[in-house]
């Protein structure tokens, strides 16, 4: 198995403390048995490249800029990151700091990061008062206590490392992993998928390649976009045993949008707009069903991307329609152009291709790509690749 690739970082204001530069070069020697660490002091030496390279960087110290920039790098470049302020978050170090622009960055920092990581009770109750960031977890430093050894601080943190992976498994999807979810999509809602012999075939070979690891994040993030239930049945259709993966007892931080469940509406808006609503009202014709079906399910989808909480359910949904549904694609571009969503339209026909393989004789628009497109893509897929 893989081993898991850490970055360690200790700013040089902690690294000059005894009992700090103690605590990281132990723990750095500690997780070395078990993983791929690397303990770094200096900011010159992790660079864009080098951040992307690591599954997790754990920051120690605060109040210097390398660190906050350091996380706030990370976080931009979908690294998962961990930072360990090192008790410099206390209410009397504050007020040394309260109105600099560094206390405004440091502020940025604990809100970007993944988790925080605290070593005292003291610290636990000052930092739970601050409100920064939610998402944190208290394993004292065997350095200052007795009560844990370097070995069991490893293990804790390994186990937190964790915690943290797996609430961002999607950032951690590899190309392959990606490319199997766009296929096991369009397989579960589309069987006539099977007829492709070379497709299928290149399908199961290319599944049997992915690692525990990779089938993990894949269920997770399956289970967070709501299409498990379409996932497993391609995987049934194609007659693929993927690993056992129960989502529901992984320890995962609690996500930041709770999608609805369900498919996509398709029958009214999900939100008010008595403009838009009477704009489809008073120009769809009585036969036009299928068409006013697919125009809400546009509208809605449209809005839920541009609020950030649309599950790919719903793009496989509007695959569905484009797929298999009767319309008049003539009058529904007229009728997109109405509503002003024809633009978007073409875009999300452009990422269903490239998502789900939708073919050309099936698209009621022409697909159109730029760089709203491809930031389209992202936002629905919430992919890291194309970053």
């Amino acid at each position: 198995m893989e081993k898991l690739k850490i970055l360690l970082y200790s700013s040089s204001t902690a690294d000059a403390q005894t009992v700090f530069h103690e605590l990281t070069t132990g723990l750095a020697q500690t997780m070395g048995q078990t993983t791929d660490v690397r303990l770094v002091n200096s900011p010159q030496e992790i660079d864009d490249e080098t951040l992307v390279k690591f599954d997790i960087l754990h920051v120690f110290g605060c109040w210097e800029m390398s660190s906050a920039r350091l996380i706030i790098k990370a976080h931009n470049l979908h690294t998962p990151t961990v930072y360990s302020p090192l008790g410099g978050l206390q209410p009397w170090v504050f007020k040394r700091h309260r109105s600099t622009y560094l206390y405004r960055l440091q502020k940025r920092a604990i809100q970007c990061a993944s988790a925080v990581h605290l070593c005292s009770n003291l610290e636990r109750e000052t930092f739970q008062r601050l409100g920064w960031n939610t998402r944190f977890k208290l394993i004292k430093n065997p350095v200052l206590s007795s009560l844990i050894s370097f070995e069991e601080l490893g293990q804790r943190l390994l186990v937190f490392y964790q915690k943290v992976l797996d609430t961002h498994a999607r950032l951690l999807l590899s190309q392959e992993s990606c490319v199997a979810i766009g296929n096991l999509l369009e397989l579960g809602v589309d069987v006539d998928v099977l007829n492709d012999r070379d497709h299928r075939t290149k399908m199961h070979d290319d599944l049997s390649k992915l690692s525990p690891t990779d089938w993990r994040r894949i269920m997770i993030y399956s289970n967070d976009e709501r299409i498990e239930v379409t996932l497993e049945k391609g995987l049934e259709r194609i007659k693929f045993i993927a690993p056992k993966v129960v989502v529901e007892e992984i320890d995962r931080f609690k996500g930041v949008v709770d999608y609805s469940s369900g498919d996509l509406k398709e029958d009214e808006l999900t939100y008010k707009s008595s403009i838009t609503t009477d704009r489809l009202v008073n120009n769809i014709k009585l036969e036009e069903v299928n068409e006013k079906r697919l125009c809400y399910m546009l509208l809605n989808l449209k809005y839920e991307i541009d609020h950030n909480f649309a599950p790919l359910l719903h793009l496989a949904n509007v695959y569905v329609a484009f797929r298999f549904w009767e319309m008049n694609e003539d009058r529904l571009r007229e009728l997109a152009k109405i509503l002003h969503i024809h633009d978007f339209a073409q875009r999300l026909t452009s990422v269903l291709r490239d998502i789900m393989r939708l073919s050309e004789g099936f698209m009621p628009f022409q697909p159109l790509d730029d760089k709203s497109t491809a930031q389209l893509k992202r936002n629905i897929t919430k992919f890291n690749i194309w970053h």
